[in-house]
């Protein structure tokens, strides 16, 4: 869905073995689309092409890009509530974002998957708030300020089902930016270290 959104939306960088590349969209590319959840459709976006769109609209007319930029700036609850107040952004993709592009190491995303293994392996029962808050909160409280990487390391070793998560490929799956593919060894392998203490 990445690579749809880049080409649809997004600038042509260059080409290489005759394949386009495409930037990102900037927000304003999809704001100023008269037509975009409608092209979203069409490109398989299903019911997240009406969120996507309302979304980009939303950060262009409230945030702009300097708004965007200065998320990473501020307190990990803070850019958690902001991201939150956009339509369709739920705690999960909040949590995503705010680890993946924020630089918030402390944001824990928490899918059914993650919920289930937190109650069987760590005992996380009876909790009656949000499963989001209560899983990221412990994790935090596990692991620190490196909790949503932790998490992403040793979650997937006690994964209940097969074949979870799915295996990437570097061009048709990953569709994290660049700059966050490239953690160093030494952070890995701290939070490897880490999760292995208290697994």
């Amino acid at each position: 869905m990445i690579e749809c959104l880049c080409r649809a939306f997004g600038r042509r960088l260059c080409r290489l073995d005759s394949q386009p590349f495409h930037a990102f969209p900037a927000p304003q590319a999809l704001a100023g689309t008269p037509d975009a959840e409608d092209q979203l459709r069409a490109l398989g976006f299903g019911y997240r092409a009406k969120f996507v769109s309302q979304s980009a609209r939303a950060i262009a007319e409230r945030l702009g890009a300097e708004g965007l930029r200065q998320l990473r700036a501020v307190p990990y609850a803070e850019a958690r509530k902001v991201l939150c107040s956009l339509p369709g952004v739920g705690a999960k993709v909040a949590d995503c974002v705010c680890l993946m592009a924020l630089d918030k190491a402390e944001a824990v995303p928490v899918d059914t998957h993650v919920w289930q293994i937190a109650r069987q392996h760590y005992a996380l029962q009876g909790l009656t708030h949000s499963p989001s808050l209560s899983a990221g909160d412990f994790f935090r409280g596990l692991w620190g300020s490196y909790a949503g990487w932790a998490q992403a390391v040793s979650t997937p070793s006690l994964a209940p089902a097969p074949g979870w998560p799915p295996p990437l490929t570097f061009r048709s799956r990953c569709t994290m930016p660049m700059s966050c593919r490239y953690l160093t060894a030494s952070r890995i392998c701290r939070i490897r270290a880490l999760a292995s203490r208290s697994v």
